[in-house]
């Protein structure tokens, strides 16, 4: 079964185990970030880098949760420190009533495949788009946005994990 209910708030199932799963990585991820409240709503979260989570208007800074429709991880760490439940910032397309919904509509079946098609007509039949291989070695792995897990750089010089390497060294040894 593709879907699991995994809570269920106001008669809707937030579906899909995937996601359950993001979401206790975000918490993992943000337990030890610090949040501070700017205004009612405005959230604060330094990490790495610092961003500002609206949870009223359901922005962050990083842009991931408006893009995804599920809050990131600085978003979770803010709802949590606000005592909220992350569950009810989830977009209403990742309950299992909408899914329901979807599907909710009669598909009717085709009666004749076999048929011939009508004379005439043989202009209106949708062709798949020309494609050419594009030339050069095809790329195998994804490029990773800014806010994906990076390594930190670690001076092998000084040994601090910071952003220079030895060749970029100025520390005292």
């Amino acid at each position: 079964m593709l879907l699991g209910v995994a809570k269920q708030k106001n008669g809707l199932h937030i579906s899909a185990l995937t996601w359950k799963k993001k979401l206790q990585k975000a918490v993992d991820i943000g337990r030890h970030w610090d949040v501070s409240r700017s205004s009612e709503h405005v959230f604060g979260v330094r990490a790495e880098y610092s961003f500002v989570i609206d949870i009223q208007q359901r922005t962050c800074s990083c842009h991931q949760w408006q893009l995804n429709g599920f809050p990131c991880a600085h978003a979770i760490a803010a709802i949590l420190a606000d005592y909220g439940d992350p569950y009810d910032y989830f977009e209403p397309y990742f309950t299992a009533e909408y899914y329901r919904n979807c599907y909710d509509i009669p598909i009717v079946p085709v009666l004749d495949v076999e048929k011939e098609f009508p004379e005439g007509l043989e202009d209106f039949i949708v062709k798949p788009p020309l494609t050419k291989k594009p030339p050069g070695r095809l790329r195998t792995k994804s490029i990773k946005s800014r806010v994906e897990d990076r390594r930190a750089n670690k001076c092998s010089r000084c040994g601090h994990a910071s952003q220079h390497n030895r060749k970029t060294c100025n520390h005292h040894i």
